[in-house]
């Protein structure tokens, strides 16, 4: 545990769970949920408010918190004497909404790692209902502000997704990202495992695919060869790349990179022994949100053929020191390979490269053919000149 602890914000949509993750880290021993006001009803779930009226509320002087927001309809408030109460030896949690936590780290200049928690629509509208007194207006109503919370998940340091089953690896996953905030280095099996299970790093991926500090990529349907888009499926299941010519390929995964974390990925040994080139970006940006593409070129002159759903490449992510600007470039949130063919893909340098190669085999094949012909005369000569000895 650090000297200095760092404070926790955790924020992220409505019945994402923040309250029980708070509570499972509190478990642990080194952190402390920070008590906080609010004008809205008690629920069974609560643990850590102090409810006021909205008259107590608005006498409190606006010096006295440490932050302040108006979230669906109803006030909460961080005052300052709570938040020096917590024990020096911990760190502080701050449950918050998004737009305060944007205000308290990017306005404010707060120092804190700020963990924004999501789970899927029907997960939320579930454990919303559970709650009791479900009601169609204020569901809706909920709906529009999480829309409205999600804008502000780029800005968070790590996005996590909360599922059915997964708070025991959110818990772990929180406490080793405090313990190894500011310190870089190459993200282990145990780390990557713990980050897809919340939700980062790679979505449609599987556990089987995680190696000792890297993960399988697997190829995907989409791709892009001979001017066309086309797909892999279960009757066309295999993608042919003839000798000198190229594909623009996919992975089956989606990237989701956290804001410290750069990823890179390579061929696998097996289809470069075969003549394949692999060619991409010098990295995965820091924040990127996205379908990752290669092209792929066959060096050889032999045909390369590439399964649908093959291990293709290895991809291994790297921890920064600290936090980067979110990746905010062309491709971020795009899925379709489309997006990534510039318009002069058919008239680009592989291409013009391709029908010069497509022209020395048939000038090869020419002289080929002239060669054979005047080896076919000279024995035939040596024919005659043997038959008149």
């Amino acid at each position: 545990m650090s000297n200095n602890p760092i404070p926790i914000i955790i924020s992220g949509t409505s019945c994402a769970g923040k309250s029980t993750v708070a509570k499972a880290l509190e478990k642990l021993g080194n952190y402390s949920v920070v008590k906080a006001v609010t004008t809205r009803s008690p629920r069974k779930d609560d643990f850590n408010y102090e409810y006021l009226k909205s008259k107590d509320f608005y006498k409190l002087d606006d010096n006295k918190f440490l932050v302040s927001a108006t979230y669906s309809g109803e006030n909460y408030g961080i005052l300052r004497s709570e938040y020096e109460k917590v024990d020096s030896g911990k760190h502080p949690i701050l449950i918050i909404t998004a737009e305060s936590a944007d205000v308290l780290v990017s306005q404010k200049g707060f120092e804190a790692i700020w963990f924004f928690l999501d789970a899927e629509d029907d997960l939320l509208e579930e454990r919303y209902k559970a709650r009791g007194g479900y009601d169609k207006t204020k569901l809706k109503a909920k709906k529009k502000q999480n829309a409205k919370d999600r804008e502000y998940a780029p800005k968070a340091t790590y996005v996590l997704k909360s599922k059915e089953n997964n708070l025991e690896s959110i818990t772990k996953l929180i406490d080793a990202l405090v313990d190894s905030f500011r310190i870089g280095g190459g993200l282990s099996h145990n780390i990557i495992s713990l980050m897809i299970d919340c939700g980062m790093l790679l979505d449609n991926a599987n556990n089987k695919g995680i190696k000792g500090a890297s993960y399988d990529l697997l190829l995907g349907d989409e791709y892009y060869y001979d001017g066309k888009i086309k797909r892999l499926t279960d009757a066309s299941s295999f993608l042919t790349i003839e000798p000198y010519d190229y594909a623009i390929v996919s992975c089956k995964e989606r990237a989701r990179i956290p804001r410290d974390v750069i990823g890179k990925f390579g061929l696998t040994v097996g289809l470069f022994c075969q003549g394949i080139i692999l060619s991409n970006g010098p990295q995965i940006d820091p924040g990127f949100n996205g379908t990752l593409f290669c092209l792929l070129f066959n060096t050889s002159n032999q045909a390369v053929h590439l399964k649908r759903g093959m291990h293709y490449a290895t991809i291994e992510f790297n921890k920064l020191i600290e936090p980067a600007p979110p990746y905010e470039g062309n491709y971020q949130d795009k899925t379709k390979i489309i997006d990534y063919i510039p318009a002069n893909a058919l008239h680009g340098a592989i291409n013009e490269l391709k029908k010069e190669i497509e022209q020395l085999k048939k000038e090869s094949k020419v002289m080929q053919n002239i060669y054979l012909a005047v080896v076919g005369l000279m024995f035939a000569i040596l024919s005659i000149m043997l038959a008149l000895r």
